[in-house]
């Protein structure tokens, strides 16, 4: 019986004379992964793993020093949000703002969206990736559902909804304040599209979702599965988009609104393990973006998922790690193997539930 998901990799060799071994002929091994659902490649050469020319070290005294001089004119620091963010209609966001805890929603001012919404994730200016706790990371979620639902009530044909971050600069953060987006429309993102046109192809191929296939899949191999934290699957990508990437399926969701505030903080939980897990590697940042299906669609093709990569650190005259390989030729560099990005996280995860 064929396989439903297939782990496919392709090996190749390259060989030249290497001036740093005195010249003697080497030969480096490739190993090009293809993502099982899009196919997209990501190669990995053992050769480069670790280097610091690719991935340099984190600077915190550099860090702490940006923190000092942003914060005094940070708009989410304090109560200047109130005066310095703008609102919402009082048709679609009563009080025109969303605000759970020390978490707030408000619209961007420049919006690459329909609707782009940006969300103040706690009231400190710097948080440390080991700092991004639990309920931290769970106001901030819970405050992106209310404005979700309200959103879904008053807001008819905007169902493409999805909850991203960047954080720090090389992530692509304009401000150093922790900080998530939500962005709608009403029709499908690029990727999003992608991913429900071929999970649909998948169902009707083999009768079953493909998100669903996958988390069982992984879990049933081991090499890359990290952890389940209630109904969330967190594993490590096989073919990743991005540095270090990990996935947090909820296998019974099939988009946002059927999501539960069980499902938000178990989903949370998860989240923030894995960033300790980043920043006990010397991490300083993230991006991640959470996907959903349809609003309200019942789609059995889809479920929602995390995911989330860790980007360049933060240090004097970083190099952006995306480059012609990624931007134009859209494969992926893997650094860190997946299976060995698994295990270190499957012991930050056993290590919390220890505590």
């Amino acid at each position: 019986m064929k396989e439903k998901i297939r782990f496919e990799s392709h090996v190749q060799s390259s060989t030249f004379h290497n001036p740093l071994l005195d010249n003697r002929l080497v030969t480096q091994q490739l190993e090009i992964r293809k993502d099982p659902l899009t196919g997209k490649q990501s190669v990995f050469n053992p050769s480069i793993e670790g280097k610091a020319g690719f991935f340099g070290v984190s600077d915190q005294a550099l860090l702490e020093r940006l923190a000092r001089e942003s914060a005094p004119k940070c708009f989410l620091c304090g109560d200047r949000w109130k005066e310095l963010t703008p609102t919402y209609p009082e048709d679609l966001v009563p009080g025109g703002r969303v605000r759970v805890g020390e978490s707030v929603l408000f619209p961007n001012l420049f919006p690459v969206s329909q609707v782009h919404a940006v969300l103040r994730v706690g009231s400190d200016h710097y948080v440390p990736l080991q700092e991004f706790s639990t309920p931290l990371i769970e106001e901030a979620f819970l405050a992106s559902i209310t404005f979700i639902r309200l959103l879904f009530r008053a807001r008819e044909g905007i169902r493409f909804l999805t909850v991203n971050g960047n954080y720090l600069a090389p992530a692509g953060a304009s401000i150093l304040h922790p900080h998530f987006q939500v962005l709608g429309s009403d029709i499908p993102y690029t990727h999003t599209g992608e991913l429900m046109t071929l999970g649909r192809a998948y169902h009707a191929q083999h009768g079953s979702c493909y998100w669903v296939d996958l988390a069982e899949k992984e879990r049933e191999l081991g090499l890359r599965f990290i952890a389940r934290t209630g109904a969330v699957t967190w594993i490590a990508a096989f073919a990743p988009r991005g540095t270090n990437e990990v996935l947090g399926i909820l296998t019974e969701k099939r988009d946002f609104m059927e999501m539960e505030d069980r499902d938000w903080a178990e989903l949370s939980y998860g989240f923030s393990t894995v960033l300790e897990g980043f920043g006990a590697q010397g991490i300083s940042t993230f991006n991640f973006t959470l996907y959903s299906g349809p609003l309200g669609a019942r789609d059995d093709t889809f479920r929602c998922f995390l995911r989330v990569i860790s980007r360049q650190n933060v240090y004097e005259n970083y190099r952006t790690d995306d480059y012609f390989l990624q931007k134009l030729l859209r494969n992926e560099l893997i650094l860190n193997p997946p299976e060995k990005l698994a295990s270190t996280l499957r012991k930050c995860f056993e290590r919390r539930r220890g505590e």
